[in-house]
């Protein structure tokens, strides 16, 4: 007995010492280097264990069940870690990682400075009787079940349960990676805690750490024949889950498979309550698009709280091996930044900066489309010219920022006085131009009157020191034959001419 247990102790050792070299070279991939760190905890409780049992002395047996713990403390964390990296955990859970290795330093710890307190072990010694070969007691103290026990066994329980969540979300093959990987925890922690609980064929023998031979070979089965090791799947399914982009999978019937959860906030879902369900009740606004987007993108506004989002979307097929379309991938990029951003840039280059109104450059585009289409339906279209009486004045006695608020203030007054369809354009310095849309001569000078007695709220400080009002002189003029641009353009500048002639502060038609 005593051969046999010191061969199958070297063998387990062997054979997980073996597996941890595999797994090393291969460290670059985070599961890789987990499972390495396992295989290497494992390595190291064997051997220490194989040498406990050859040393004779209690100084001896004591320092080698030390080193041990070296391998069991840390074996539940680096499983823990191997399990987060398997089950495709979010970066921000792998915190984790470091605060879990907190209460093994503090066991090995405690474990060599055992003497001083004797947390750990109380009175350990050698048993002779009743074994096959001497066997240490360690004759635990408070320390082993109060904390080292019950965390180990609570690392690999969370283990258990996210590997067990994780077959739900798996295919045929990953399942069975992951049916694996748990039998391969499930075995020696089996056997561990049998051991603290005393039922053991040899008294106080941990057989624990030899059934790692079985779960060393069940990995190995793993590695070779299903390539536990291949992350893509992994690697894939993680940067889905923490990228920015909306994805949702849905069958070849049109169902909810899957939503990442970027897709989640943009539908103001929860993946659970909506799997199955028809994706255009997840996303009505897909109902309105139908088969028209195929492999290219399109932009949709979809409500987002309390303001809409901009979002590209794109559908992509999804083919099985006999080339059958069995579903698609819908994405949905948010642009709404990149839109608004677009739509200032483009507000920017049509209008004036200083008041708002559009700028000369747009006058010529839009009131030539404005002009055609009159001719076109046969409306009617006039023009506005205004400028503000004594504005040089103004400016050389108030300052040229005064002078700048007086012309915001103006446009102000014009776009409350002229509907949604009219526009007005900032023509240069102090002068301005009003196109109104299907409104002929008389109701222009309506609209001109209004909009002059409305400028004469406008006051600013007088030279004597009392409030002087702000004027304004306007020509109007309409829509003729054979009109254009320039044409008009002459006109409303008569017009404007007569006014200013005439004591400004009025309207006049040409």
């Amino acid at each position: 007995m005593y051969n046999l247990v010191i061969i199958l102790l070297l063998l387990s050792g062997s054979v997980v010492t073996m597996l941890s070299i595999i797994a090393f070279r291969r460290r670059s991939i985070p599961l890789a280097f987990s499972l390495f760190a396992s295989m290497l905890c494992a390595a190291v409780w064997n051997f220490g264990f194989a040498a406990e049992i050859i040393n004779l002395t209690l100084e001896g047996k004591v320092f080698w069940s030390n080193l041990q713990f070296l391998g069991i403390t840390f074996l539940p964390v680096a499983w823990f870690a191997m399990t987060l990296a398997a089950t495709g955990q979010s970066r921000r859970t792998m915190i984790l990682i470091p605060v879990s290795m907190i209460i093994p330093i503090l066991t090995n710890i405690l474990i060599w400075t055992n003497p001083i307190h004797h947390l750990f072990r109380l009175n350990p010694s050698i048993i002779t009787e009743g074994v096959p070969f001497p066997v240490l007691n360690n004759d635990y103290g408070i320390f082993f079940y109060t904390v080292h026990a019950p965390y180990g066994y609570l690392l690999f329980a969370i283990s258990l349960f996210l590997l067990v969540r994780s077959l739900k979300k798996k295919t045929a093959v990953y399942r069975k990676q992951l049916l694996i990987l748990i039998l391969s925890v499930f075995l020696p922690l089996t056997v561990d805690l049998l051991y603290v609980l005393g039922i053991t064929p040899i008294p106080s023998f941990n057989f624990a750490s030899i059934t790692f031979t079985i779960s060393g070979i069940l990995l190995a089965v793993n590695i070779l024949q299903y390539q536990f090791l291949d992350l893509l799947p992994l690697a894939y399914g993680a940067a889905v889950r923490e990228m920015n982009v909306g994805v949702i999978v849905v069958d070849a019937q049109n169902r909810v498979s899957y939503l990442n959860p970027a897709a989640e906030q943009i539908a103001g879902v929860s993946g659970g309550d909506v799997f199955g369900l028809d994706c255009q009740e997840v996303l009505p606004a897909l109902a309105d698009i139908g088969e028209k987007v195929r492999e290219e993108s399109i932009e949709i506004v979809l409500p987002q709280g309390d303001r809409e989002g901009t979002f590209q979307l794109q559908q992509s097929r999804i083919y099985d091996q006999r080339n059958l379309a069995v579903g698609k991938v819908v994405t949905l990029h948010d642009v709404t930044e990149r839109v608004e951003l677009h739509k200032k840039i483009e507000q920017l280059s049509i209008t004036d900066p200083l008041t708002g109104a559009l700028n000369r450059r747009t006058l010529s585009k839009r009131a030539e489309e404005e002009i055609q289409r009159a001719y076109r339906y046969r409306r009617d279209l006039c023009m506005i010219l205004v400028d503000v009486d004594n504005f040089k004045e103004i400016n050389d006695f108030h300052g040229h920022q005064c002078g700048d608020e007086i012309l915001k203030d103006i446009v102000g007054s014009i776009l409350k006085s002229i509907r949604f369809s009219d526009m007005v354009f900032r023509y240069g310095g102090d002068e301005f131009i009003i196109l109104l849309i299907e409104t002929n001569p008389s109701g222009a000078l309506e609209t001109a009157e209004r909009i002059r007695n409305d400028l004469l709220e406008i006051e600013i400080a007088g030279r004597q020191g009392g409030p002087e009002k702000i004027s304004i002189s306007m020509g109007v003029t309409g829509l003729i034959s054979n009109d254009g641009l320039d044409t008009m353009l002459q006109r409303a500048d008569q017009a404007l001419y007569k006014a200013k002639a005439a004591g400004k502060d009025r309207v006049e038609l040409v």
